[in-house]
Parts: structure tokens; sequence; C-alpha cells
């Protein structure tokens, strides 16, 4: 026998117990292990965004004011998670150009689509927005649709807009006044994932070691 032929057969022998392992190691997979595979974004993510928004109410010709944002967002499982973002903006066409305004939200996310790469977002939360100062304070929800397309395995473009709505029992908020309760908000931003992806884990099961294993059961009957 050549060497060729030597060389050969050791590695047709490798490749064989390597594929042989493969598959042992497929078959072992549980059916929750195989959707883990599937889910694209990892548990965490800080969004950088910019955006406009258009107060509601009485104001003369209102104009859109733009606005940054800064977020970061918690998967608690494949389709929901958790976000909380600030946003700065100057109210320029509103008479509180000296002041500005943040906004402080916490929202509850839907991903609808979690093992594609194109996913629609639904969300729905609550928030604050507050002058510079924090003197003039203004308590909202918000609720809205987001689309977001990942480039890569860890980084995204996404689109949102969103309507907030401002409660009308406060007291002494030059915005409320002005505001009459709502304004709308349209951005895009940029995601960067990062952490690991869920996996849902199960418990390997003990055996018993009065259950007979599978050589055992199938002993002959040599009697």
């Amino acid at each position: 026998m050549s060497v060729k032929c030597v060389i050969l057969n050791v590695f047709l022998l490798f490749s064989t117990c390597s594929f042989s392992q493969v598959l042992l190691d497929i078959g072992e997979r549980t059916k929750s292990d195989s959707i883990a595979a599937l889910i694209l974004r990892p548990k965490n993510v800080i969004k950088v965004g910019a955006g406009s928004m258009l107060m509601n109410g009485d104001f003369n010709n209102p104009e859109f004011e733009n606005f940054l944002e800064l977020q970061f967002k918690k998967f608690i499982s494949p389709k929901i998670a958790i976000s909380g973002n600030l946003k700065k903006f100057d109210l320029e066409s509103f008479d509180f150009k000296d002041q500005g305004f943040l906004s402080g939200d916490l929202n509850l996310e839907w991903c609808i689509l979690p093992k594609q790469k194109f996913s629609p977002y639904i969300f729905l939360g609550a928030g604050i927005l507050t002058s510079n100062d924090f003197k003039d304070e203004n308590y909202k929800v918000q609720g809205g649709v987001s689309l977001e397309y990942l480039i890569t395995k860890n980084i995204a473009l996404i689109g949102a807009v969103e309507y907030n709505y401002i409660y009308d029992e406060q007291k002494g908020s030059q915005l409320l006044q002005q505001a009459d309760g709502a304004y709308y908000i349209a951005n895009l931003g940029i995601q960067f994932y990062f952490g690991n992806r869920h996996h849902s884990k199960t418990k390997k099961k003990r055996v018993s070691k009065k259950t007979p294993s599978v050589r055992d059961s199938n002993k002959i009957n040599q009697d």
C-alpha cells in the first residue's frame, strides 16, 4: 500500500468520525435549542438617534423642532423588551428657547418578527417632560410603532413615529397651557446590539439507578 493510499484512508476515517459526531450533536439538540439558534437579536441594545417633534395646540404656524435621543433596551424574551430613553430638544418656536426641554420615557416593546432581519415594533409606556431647570414638569403617556432592519449581526437601522399625550391635570405648566396636551415625534436612529441571545435551557433529566438502561433492557435472555 502506498503512502498516498494510507493518507487518503486516514483522511476519510477522520472525516467520517467528524461527520458522525456532528450528526450526534444535532440529534441531541432540543427543540428550544433549535429555536434559540434562529433568534437574531442579542438581549441588549443601545440606540443613538435624532428626529423632529410637532406640537399640537394653539400655536401660530407651529414648526418641527429637532431633538437628539439616547436609548437603552433590554430584551426579557425574544419578542418583549423594556426600553428607557432620554431626549433633548429646544422649543424655539414656542418662546421656550432659553430653557429647552428634556424627555424621559419608559416603554414596553413588542418585536413582531424576532427571527427576521426586518421587523416592526409596537411600544407603549409613560414618561416625563421637563424643562432644563426641572421647574416645569409634565407627566405623560406615549405609544407608537417603529421599523427596524438588521444590517449586520450587531447593528440595525430603525425609524419610529410616536404620539405623546400630556396629562391635563397639572398646574403651573407653561408647556401644557399652550401644547393642549399632545405632541408628535418622528425619528431615525442606529441600534447597537451586544450580549448573549435568548436561549431556552432545558434541564437534563436525572436517570434513576433503578431505571434500566437501553442496553440492559434489551439483553438477550440466556436461559
